[in-house]
């Protein structure tokens, strides 16, 4: 994708619309610090990622950089946008993101609103288009480990960078990153240790625990010895944990027999709840109201209804009793029962018609059925959630003195849940009555056939208020499942004191918990041997890197690097990267080296050794390296003021660079405080024919840019009659010069429209419409605009060169006549 043009209004330094026009190989913009150079390459990176480096950098401080996109002279109502025109594959596709007053982003394609990009999952990996100033030096002066991590994106090593650094942090502290059911199940086993270690009759099991994974058959042959010594003699393997339960619950009944159990809703009750709660909200709306409002049509039409069924069950009777009146036994005279079956089809055709009525009245009142059910579906399962516990409380007098005082504060967590879950309960409990009269008026009016659509409506709104009341009860649930929890564990380890069965309650839930004592030692293991797994990703990700930064990476780079060094540059030199290694020779897997070399003799690095300008010089070749070597969505390269502390040789050996990007096929917009080497540039590229801004001055409506020429039209046409005075010019030299009479019309066609009617114009998208029009509104006589215009015909063929094209010196010639004499009205 190569630009074509942007829009910029309202973003950083851009208060009022400005648009620029981009030539498809290089254009260059120059501008003083601080007018307004640099938002352009901003409103480029908000456009196509949403942030700008600078922001994305700004580790401490990203508050400070809060709602600095937008001008703050732009109006609250205004939307601030960035609307660009690329080329994408031979086809335009306009992209523009607009930023509003609260800083959020909204993206147009063509016109029409998306979510991202279209080519947004190519930008996940693909290196950016930008080369930036304040970022030239960033990698190379950063700590090894930033850099580690600026080199995996520049590599599109981004996901082994991830996976290395998850590892690191299991390695280093694996509690942050076992999951919460993993380290719940690993703190209960350890309550488990410290109750057993407590446990003095235990010891031998205590000391088979401590040792670990290895003696668990142990473990549990001291627990089966325990165990028999405590269950009645001759009781079967099998049945020893039931007697155990059975000796503890006795001996614990006749202190207290229940227990504190408030569970909070699992994933599957939740699930059903919001299934429950989504049915019941889309019940009563305007298509159910609808249809329940059309039922009262039935009340008008029951009488034509009754009486149908009443001339077809009459029918049926005559039939059977041949002839006599089956309600008085006189006889039917043929003319009466004519009239009678007349009468007949006639009300059964009026019936057929409120037929459809009947069976939407049957369909309503199942779905009302169905509704009834689920409400009392919903009702129940969160009700039945707090119920147990909620007749405990009935013995607080027995269960208080069990507290208190010792674990007051547990007692008081206790009370305040039967405090709040008691009338969370009633009130549900309430709702859900309220819920079902109102759905039994619903039912009486469609019996009684008196339906008003204010039935349906008080349904609706208690049915809200059910569901209010049922997220209150779930949410207090929630709140209060884990101090009730807590309150039982302490409760269920009281009553074992108060009745003197502490060890079999250890040794019942060592049986209990047998899976899960095995799974906390297979968690230490894993947990063990992290140390060692850790190393083994440290050099696998070592190698990687060092495979991808020591050979290919280094090559690129110095291959750039070279390019831009001079013959009388001390031999103090960038030599290449590499990764630190420990005193065993083991790689650093995250610290990336920077080498340097000086006559020969390695440095300490390149960051600490290299000058300021040679730092400038690597930090762009590692950019340049890295955008050509990797996947990129976009064929342009933007690069804003490269040459900082740069000498006038070093800048002159950049503009060389320049050009080979340029050959690449890579479109460069460059972006420069030096007008004096923007014009090297254009100099040194006089045949790329351009474009060239110049940012001339700044006000609180924004930068104010004009349009500059590449190189005015005297020198072109000066330039296409040397070209015809070289008696051995090639078709390649002709053709240039044909392409520069193209550019001259184009010049001198809107500089003399800017002269006699104050118009400004480019001359980018000049062409034989665009150019007679121009000509014939500034009065030039017709018979010069044919002739003008003619040129067109073949030096828009110079401009694209297709397979036929064919250059002619004499036409050449001719054509440079015609520009002559429009340049006369321009004024020289």
């Amino acid at each position: 994708m190569k630009i074509r043009s942007v829009t910029v209004c309202g973003i950083r330094g851009f208060s009022e619309e400005r648009t620029l026009h981009f030539d498809d190989r290089l254009t260059l913009i120059a501008a003083p610090n601080s007018y307004g150079k640099t938002s352009i390459s901003e409103a480029f990176e908000l456009l196509l990622y949403g942030v700008t480096s600078k922001v994305e950098s700004a580790t401490f401080s990203k508050e400070e950089y809060k709602g600095s996109y937008r001008n703050r002279h732009l109006t609250q109502m205004s939307p601030a946008f960035v609307e660009a025109t690329f080329l994408d594959a031979g086809s335009e596709i306009q992209l523009r993101v607009e930023i509003a007053a609260d800083d959020s982003f909204r993206k147009f394609v063509n016109g029409a609103e998306v979510p991202q990009w279209p080519f947004a999952h190519r930008m996940v990996s693909a290196t950016k288009p930008f080369i930036l100033q304040h970022a030239l030096k960033y990698l190379l002066l950063v700590g090894p480990d930033e850099r580690f991590k600026g080199f995996a994106r520049l590599l599109g090593l981004v996901d082994l960078d991830r996976i290395q650094t998850n590892v690191v942090s299991l390695c280093t502290k694996p509690e942050a990153a076992i999951p919460q059911e993993v380290q719940k199940l690993v703190n209960d086993v350890k309550a488990l240790e410290a109750r057993l270690e407590a446990r003095p009759a235990l010891s031998a099991i205590a000391k088979f625990l401590k040792k670990g994974s290895k003696t668990l058959k142990q473990i549990y042959q001291a627990v089966a010895l325990e165990c028999t010594q405590r269950v009645p003699s001759g009781t079967p393997k099998e049945s020893v944990l039931l007697q155990l339960l059975k000796i503890r619950e006795e001996a614990v009944g006749k202190i207290f027999k229940e227990r504190l159990i408030l569970e909070t809703y699992s994933e599957t009750e939740t699930t059903l709840s919001n299934a429950d709660e989504q049915f019941l909200l889309s019940v009563i709306t305007d298509p159910f109201i609808e249809k329940y409002v059309k039922l009262i049509a039935l009340g008008l039409v029951q009488r034509v209804l009754d009486k149908a069924r009443f001339f077809g069950l009459g029918l049926k009777f005559l039939k059977e009793t041949e002839g006599l009146c089956p309600f008085c036994g006189q006889t039917v005279s043929e003319p009466l029962g004519v009239h009678i079956k007349q009468t007949h089809e006639s009300i059964e055709a009026e019936r057929k018609l409120y037929a459809g009525l009947e069976k939407e009245q049957a369909d309503f009142l199942q779905s009302l059925t169905d509704l009834s059910t689920r409400i009392e579906t919903y009702h129940k399962r969160q009700q039945t959630k707090v119920a147990d516990f909620l007749e405990v409380e009935k013995s607080i007098p027995k269960l208080k003195p069990i507290f208190s005082p010792k674990y007051d504060t547990h007692w008081a967590a206790v009370q305040k849940a039967f405090d709040e879950l008691r009338p969370a309960k009633a009130s549900l409990d309430t709702a859900y009555t309220v819920c079902i009269n109102a759905l039994d008026k619903v039912k009486i009016s469609i019996a009684e056939t008196k339906e008003d659509a204010v039935f349906v409506r008080t349904l609706g709104e208690c049915l809200t208020s059910c569901i209010a009341e049922a997220r209150q009860l779930r949410k207090m649930v929630s709140d209060h499942a884990t101090p009730v929890s807590e309150a039982d564990a302490i409760l269920k380890h009281e009553l074992d004191i108060l009745a003197g069965t502490e060890d079999i309650a250890v040794l019942i839930d060592l049986l209990e918990h047998r899976k899960e004592i095995e799974k906390k030692f297979q968690i230490e293991d894993v947990l063990g041997g992290l140390k060692g797994f850790r190393k083994v990703v440290d050099q696998f990700v070592g190698n990687k890197m060092l495979n991808a930064v020591s050979s290919e990476l280094t090559a690129d780079v110095m291959e750039w690097y070279s390019q831009i060094r001079t013959t009388g540059d001390p031999d103090v030199h960038f030599s290449g990267f590499d990764l630190e290694r420990t005193a065993k020779g083991d790689l650093k897997a995250r610290r990336v080296q920077i080498k340097a070399t000086s006559y020969g003799k390695d440095l300490i690095s390149a960051a600490s050794s290299l000058s300021e300008s040679k730092l400038n010089a690597l930090g762009l070749c590692v950019s340049i390296a890295t955008n050509l070597k990797g996947e990129t969505t976009f064929g342009f390269l933007m690069i804003d003021d490269p040459i900082q502390s740069w000498d006038a040789e070093h800048e002159i050996q950049f503009i060389d660079v320049i050009r080979k990007l340029l050959e690449l096929g890579k479109q460069v917009i460059l972006l420069s405080h030096n007008r004096k080497w923007i014009d090297q540039v254009r100099s040194g590229c006089r045949s790329i024919n351009g474009c060239f801004y110049e940012i001339t001055g700044y006000s609180v409506t924004g930068p104010h840019i004009a349009e500059r020429p590449w190189a005015s039209w005297r020198q072109r046409l000066n330039e296409v009659d040397a070209i015809l005075k070289d008696k051995n010019a090639d078709n390649v030299k002709l053709q240039q010069a044909e392409e520069e009479i193209r550019i001259v019309v184009a010049l001198l066609s809107v500089d003399l429209y800017r002269k006699r009617l104050r118009i400004e114009k480019s001359p980018h998208d000049i062409n034989s419409d665009k150019a007679r029009k121009i000509l014939v509104e500034c009065g030039v006589d017709t018979g010069l605009i044919d002739r003008i215009t003619q040129t067109f015909s073949t030096t828009d063929d110079a401009h694209h060169a297709p397979f036929d094209y064919a250059v002619h010196r004499q036409r050449i010639q001719l054509y440079a006549g015609w520009a002559n004499e429009l340049a006369q009205l321009v004024g020289g």
